[in-house]
């Protein structure tokens, strides 16, 4: 059998935006932590940004595993957006994620219940990106404003209450 020759891949070829992570206790359990997921960059429009949003949401899921939050804040609020079908495909990576469907005898006895973890994600938007966002979310000839939609928020403190509220 002859091997095919392989070519070396990395995430990065995806995309430009950066993608960082910071951790920061729940005031309800201070031993159970909010992941921050912060994108910074500039979205290219259209089916142009397709490969990027792919990027976002392996780079959130990673986070997710990686960290195991108990909540989930994705910060767009330093990103530049006007449109593309695709940037929300990772507005609902949540915490809930990094909990496998099988986990081993030790690991359920000193775990909290997936129910006590943040439901839902929060979403912080910025100048940049807060009316593309409004109506990739509401619909294109949507006039309700961004706040029917629940989860988004335009300022990080509301998104952080959001999410910490829903740790128990």
């Amino acid at each position: 059998m002859t091997l095919p020759q392989l070519q070396e891949r990395s995430l990065s070829e995806l995309s430009k935006i950066t993608v960082r992570y910071f951790l920061g206790p729940s005031s309800r359990k201070p031993y159970l932590e909010i992941l921050v997921i912060r994108y910074s960059g500039k979205y290219p429009v259209g089916s142009a940004g397709n490969d990027d949003a792919q990027y976002m949401y392996a780079m959130a899921k990673a986070g997710v595993a990686a960290f195991e939050p108990w909540g989930v804040i994705h910060d767009l609020s330093e990103l530049v957006y006007e449109w593309g079908d695709r940037l929300d495909m990772f507005f609902g990576v949540g915490p809930c994620e990094s909990q496998g469907e099988t986990e081993s005898l030790v690991g359920d006895l000193f775990r909290e219940s997936p129910s006590t973890r943040a439901a839902r994600p929060g979403i912080v938007v910025g100048p940049d990106c807060v009316e593309a966002v409004r109506t990739l979310l509401l619909g294109e000839n949507s006039t309700e404003p961004l706040e029917k939609v629940g989860n988004v928020f335009r300022e990080f403190g509301d998104a952080w209450a959001f999410v910490d509220a829903q740790i128990k």
